[in-house]
């Protein structure tokens, strides 16, 4: 059965869409909304998060590893606005 990602993490996904530096894709939305879920949640719960755990996570929700990077600065920004 596949996990229910909320509302809230497709919104992030989509903010970080528009500010993405490769287009992306009406494809990728879900597995970025997914890897949005899986970051945010560890985030919250005071998880660390290391680079390993970002390559996990990406491949668990299916995104490019390249995107990694970017998503962790636009996390930063997004945590600071």
């Amino acid at each position: 059965m596949k996990e229910e990602i909320a509302l809230k993490y497709y919104e992030v996904a989509d903010e970080y869409a528009t500010e993405a530096v490769e287009p992306v894709s009406e494809s990728e939305r879900d597995s970025l909304a997914r890897y949005f879920q899986l970051l945010i949640t560890r985030l919250m719960n005071n998880e660390e998060i290391s680079e390993e755990a970002q390559q996990e996570m990406a491949a668990e929700a299916g995104i490019k590893a390249q995107r990694i990077d970017e998503i962790a600065e636009f996390l930063n920004r997004w945590g600071n606005e």
